[in-house]
């Protein structure tokens, strides 16, 4: 994939007690991108470790050669052997290493050497051979990465470094990196009672001495892999797939009944999607952390499924594959805040929830209470959010954003300003900066007071503080 601008994060710093670095100045540098993934794993569930085969396609995206490529695996894994594209030895060093800014973080962190200077713009392929056990980051204050080689749940991803991962040892970093999209080939190797569950194309499933080998593939770019296994049933419905827990067979059907129900609800809202709304949606415990791509699949927490009375959570997920890539780099992700905006709309059409101004009280009132709390966000307006590393506001601040907006417009006019610039950027991108013009373009009435204040300045947080109500804001621009 082809960026038009070339990102590198470049940090000089001194790593305390790193067994690799100690004491010296290391460079912390992302000068490429990964391209493809063929991923390879095979699950020990007795030992609760695996062994595992990533054969990476990778792009120089800076505007200078690269000579090594940083890596990040699990803490208890390590790289057993590194090979270039025609099977030719290369040079790495591995150590457990320590973030600079998350010093409770650890992860093996790797340094391999290219076989010749990588040109901007180049590819090469790498074959990273590894092995160990898989354990969380609950400790890190990540209590949703839970993450291990167990009967009842495992999951494969990069929350928990399941598999090498190209990073550095920041968190600020890798958050600031490029996110380039990448295509897949996955195949995994479980207990054959097991299901390995996928975004992707099932493409064949085999059985050997009891165990079971699932190979899936990308139908479209990915911005990350998720591969949960569990005990799965499936449910398939209007190109829906539906992995659930046998236990939740019922959660399971209505839930699904209620996917149909918000697609085509979003369909109506936003237009269509860019092929047809065929994607899965995979159950995972409670507290696991939910996630959403069309081609990548949407990861839903099994509380939904026991309790599907209030499908707030899965109508978020839902409504990001309504979203144009987001090219901003590092971005705001205010998105974010738009399926904030979008989960209640569909609530209250789909189920009649009617708890709408409570609930916006409620997260404006916390909002208020951790800006107060948090001096790293004073200050910061909406726009700046990814820069500073805010992006956990861009939740509450974005649905503030877009429910004031409806009261300035009306939901008709604001959903058919989403809807046009969706439909002109789903294929190309977009930006913070696209969608305030959008709005600011396509309103009946003058939004630059109400964009700079709530975009561009802080200027809003006075507003909500002195709010009579959530609606009644609009009645200040």
């Amino acid at each position: 994939m082809k960026f038009s601008t070339a990102f590198v994060i470049l940090l000089f710093v001194s790593l305390p007690g790193s067994a690799a670095w100690a004491g010296i100045e290391t460079p912390l540098e992302i000068q490429v991108g990964m391209t493809h993934l063929e991923l390879t794993a095979d699950l020990d569930y007795e030992a609760g470790s695996l062994v595992g085969l990533a054969r990476m396609r990778i792009e120089n995206l800076s505007n200078r050669v690269a000579e090594s490529v940083p890596l990040n695996l699990n803490r208890l894994m390590s790289l057993t052997e590194v090979r270039d594209g025609a099977g030719h030895s290369l040079r790495f060093e591995q150590a457990v290493s320590t973030f600079i800014d998350e010093p409770m973080k650890q992860v093996t962190h790797a340094t391999v050497s290219l076989p010749r200077a990588l040109p901007p713009g180049e590819s090469a392929t790498l074959e990273l051979r590894y092995s160990g056990y898989l354990v969380g980051y609950t400790e890190t204050g990540s209590t949703y990465i839970r993450d291990r080689i167990d009967e009842e749940f495992s999951i494969l991803r990069v929350d928990a470094y399941a598999f090498p991962t190209i990073g550095v040892l920041s968190w600020q970093g890798n958050r600031m990196a490029p996110r380039g999209d990448f295509t897949f080939v996955a195949r995994i190797t479980v207990p054959e009672a097991f299901t390995v569950a996928s975004g992707g194309e099932l493409v064949e499933r085999t059985v050997k001495d009891g165990r079971a080998t699932f190979i899936y593939r990308s139908t479209a770019p990915v911005t990350f892999l998720n591969l949960p296994i569990a005990h799965y049933q499936l449910l398939e419905e209007g190109g829906v797939r539906l992995y659930f827990f046998p236990s939740d067979r019922a959660g399971a059907q209505l839930v699904l009944s209620r996917v149909a129900e918000a697609v085509e609800l979003l369909t109506r809202w936003l237009g269509p999607l860019g092929r047809e709304p065929s994607f899965a949606i995979m159950e995972i415990p409670a507290g696991w952390g939910s996630q959403a791509h069309l081609a990548a699949g949407i990861m839903q927490t099994a509380d939904v499924f026991e309790d599907p009375s209030d499908l707030r959570e899965l109508y978020h997920e839902l409504s990001h594959l309504w979203n144009a890539p987001d090219t901003d780099q590092p971005s705001a992700r205010w998105n974010e805040g738009l399926a904030m905006y979008l989960q209640s709309k569909l609530a209250e059409e789909i189920e009649g929830w009617e708890g709408r101004s409570e609930y916006l009280e409620s997260r404006a009132n916390r909002l208020l209470a951790s800006i107060d709390a948090d001096p790293s966000v004073q200050g910061v307006p909406f726009a700046a959010y990814g820069q500073k590393g805010l992006t956990d506001y861009s939740y509450a601040t974005g649905m503030l954003f877009f429910f004031v907006l409806e009261g300035l417009l009306g939901q008709e006019e604001l959903v058919e300003i989403l809807r046009t610039h969706y439909q002109e950027h789903r294929d190309t991108g977009t930006t913070f900066v696209d969608l305030e013009e959008a709005l600011a373009q396509g309103a009946s009435r003058d939004l630059r007071l109400f964009l700079q204040e709530w975009i561009h300045t802080t200027t809003w947080q006075d507003r909500v503080r002195s709010r009579d109500s959530i609606p009644s804001l609009a009645e200040l621009y």
